[in-house]
């Protein structure tokens, strides 16, 4: 694999949207989408899966036996949703946060539902409601859930809890896509959805040679505290996969961690960087535009520079921090022709910002 799809999610509270975004650690398919319309994808609709016989999981806590062909599967992970409808089914109920800044829904796996599925709240498990809803599978594979939470889960039905040696929330691509994919007797089928993504990167990098060794940053404005994510988090994985490097200074700042807060003083680290993929509240883009420090970056002064918010429309910032099999063939599609702008030395170009 070319583009780290191993790498870790660090590990992230469920506790608002900034916590939410710091532990975060189209292109489609016709596999992904197909018979979108058709009435067998409606939620719970009967839409079999591919396994005639039962099949072992083995999880974090343990391993869990799925009886053959479950018609009724809730994608309790947060974006659990992704490979199923990759899969060619569709969850009658998919986790969600609390609060109106958040959708599970997006222009990669939207189509896929011809009415709404059941939302269920991933920060307080909402056990008698799950258990009305007569699922036959419970995925809960890039999720925070406990043993505790796993336990009377599996009360209802077989659960297929996070990979194990893995922290919660840090289910690599990969392992997300095998573990789900062999639940739904599909093994094989996960393998090609990777592949996928794997390939659809190395034609990105192909297109665009020039990425390669360029610096970038993911930074962030918070109010008014400025971050930096790490290496690991998942925008920074998605640059990385273009051919993007990071910034020495910057990568010392923040350690092994997810981000680490970076102050005005040293914020033309930030500035000299070949590529800046800004993040900020829903409605404030303007704003840090505007900020006296960050409107005489280089990196703004030369559109250098993009931004996207924590907006729930903002599908582009989306597609990178989810990093799924479709969410990133999303991101692909639509990133890569306004970073090719934003770095191709004619300050006179201007990139158009991914936000809401």
């Amino acid at each position: 694999m070319v583009h780290g799809i191993s790498g870790e999610r660090s590990a992230r509270p469920p506790l608002g949207r900034r916590q939410l975004l710091a532990g975060f650690g189209g292109v489609a398919t016709a596999l992904a989408l197909q018979s979108c319309t058709n009435d067998a994808n409606k939620p719970g609709s009967g839409k079999g899966t591919g396994s005639a016989e039962p099949v072992e999981v083995t999880h974090a806590y343990g391993t869990t036996v799925v009886p053959p062909d479950p018609q009724r599967i809730i994608a309790l992970g947060q974006t659990d949703l992704d490979v199923l409808v990759a899969l060619d089914i569709a969850p009658v109920a998919v986790g969600v946060f609390s609060g109106d800044w958040y959708s599970p829904l997006h222009p990669w796996n939207e189509s896929a539902f011809s009415e709404e599925p059941d939302y269920l709240n991933m920060e307080e498990l909402e056990f008698e409601k799950i258990a009305a809803l007569a699922p036959d599978l419970i995925t809960c594979v890039l999720s925070g859930a406990s043993k505790s939470d796993y336990q009377k889960l599996s009360k209802i039905c077989p659960v297929v809890a996070q990979p194990k040696g893995y922290a919660d929330w840090n289910a690599p691509m990969d392992q997300q896509a095998q573990l789900i994919a062999t639940a739904v007797g599909k093994p094989d089928e996960a393998t090609a959805l990777v592949s996928a993504v794997d390939d659809a990167f190395a034609k990105a990098t192909a297109d665009h040679p020039e990425f390669s060794g360029l610096t970038s940053v993911c930074a962030e404005r918070w109010g008014s505290d400025f971050d930096v994510l790490g290496a690991t988090a998942p925008r920074a994985v998605f640059l990385q996969n273009l051919g993007f490097t990071a910034s020495p200074e910057l990568a010392d700042l923040v350690g092994k961690g997810y981000s680490a807060q970076i102050s005005t003083e040293k914020l033309a680290l930030v500035g000299d960087l070949d590529l800046v993929l800004w993040t900020t509240d829903t409605g404030t883009v303007a704003k840090l535009k505007a900020d006296p420090v960050v409107s005489r970056l280089a990196s703004t002064t030369e559109g250098r520079s993009l931004y996207t918010t924590d907006n729930k429309d903002d599908h582009v910032f989306w597609a990178m921090d989810w990093s799924t099999v479709l969410s990133t063939l999303y991101a692909i599609e639509h990133a890569v022709p306004e970073i090719a702008v934003a770095v191709d030395d004619d300050p006179t170009t201007t990139p158009t910002d991914f936000s809401a």
